[in-house]
């Protein structure tokens, strides 16, 4: 099994077999996705957007480049950030972000949150460094096959099956933490897309997966049908940061 330090695995998104997948977005749907969003979230030229989990900077630098937003990056890991674009970018976790309340106009997080220790904790983070009415574009894994989600838990892996939520759940953590006006996209044509494109290059997604896992072919079968059972799916939420709610929290 390929590892990190000490034999412990990379999480997902750092994986060699991903990036040649993805590109530098190191997601479904790419930048095509991040296009769409930013338009059907309404923002605007010289909007201050931050992009949570930016990874290489891929996407912050086209909202920049083609959107005129002022954008910034923020993500944990610095190898990332240090081989990425020329976009400013902070080093720094989720769910302790070192930016004033009120701070941004939208906030996009792009298959980054069921990756953050705590989800609920990472959303109230998001809800204070954006202003009032500021927009929140959340995209993430969901299971649609609740019965199966349960052995997703055990992938020996970091990656956003492990931590995927059903889609009343997470709509109720969005929620609860002071976003109202949510709009729930099934986006999960993306992920199809993305596995048939594995299937391609791979010749099955067991094989991908052996790629991630470094030829273990009993890892890679295991995560696959747990994968499999809980039929994954992927999706979109655009919301907007209820200003008054979130005086209420600070009370």
């Amino acid at each position: 099994m390929t590892g990190g330090r000490h034999g412990v695995q990379e999480p997902l998104y750092k994986s060699r077999a991903l990036r040649d997948l993805t590109g530098p977005v190191l997601r479904p749907g790419g930048l095509g996705l991040t296009r769409e969003s930013a338009v059907k979230a309404g923002l605007k030229p010289g909007d201050r957007v931050l992009d949570v989990g930016c990874g290489y900077g891929a996407a912050a630098e086209m909202l920049a480049r083609e959107f005129s937003m002022c954008s910034l990056g923020l993500d944990r890991d610095f190898e990332l950030l240090s081989s990425g674009s020329d976009i400013p970018a902070v080093q720094a976790t989720a769910q302790t972000m070192p930016f004033r309340s009120a701070s941004f106009n939208a906030l996009f997080c792009e298959c980054v949150l069921s990756l953050t220790p705590d989800m609920a904790a990472t959303l109230a983070e998001f809800q204070r460094v954006l202003e009032p009415g500021g927009v929140l574009v959340l995209c993430d894994i969901y299971p649609r096959e609740t019965n199966g989600s349960d052995r997703m838990k055990n992938i020996p892996l970091a990656c956003g099956f492990r931590k995927a939520v059903a889609r009343e759940e997470m709509e109720a953590l969005v929620a609860g933490a002071g976003f109202d006006h949510l709009i729930w996209e099934d986006l999960s044509p993306v992920l199809t897309q993305l596995a048939g494109q594995a299937v391609f290059d791979h010749g099955s997604l067991e094989k991908f997966w052996a790629g991630v896992f470094g030829q273990d072919g009993k890892t890679a079968r295991e995560t696959c049908e747990t994968i499999k059972a809980s039929r994954p799916g992927y999706f979109r939420i655009i919301a907007e940061n209820n200003s008054l709610r979130g005086v209420e929290k600070k009370i």
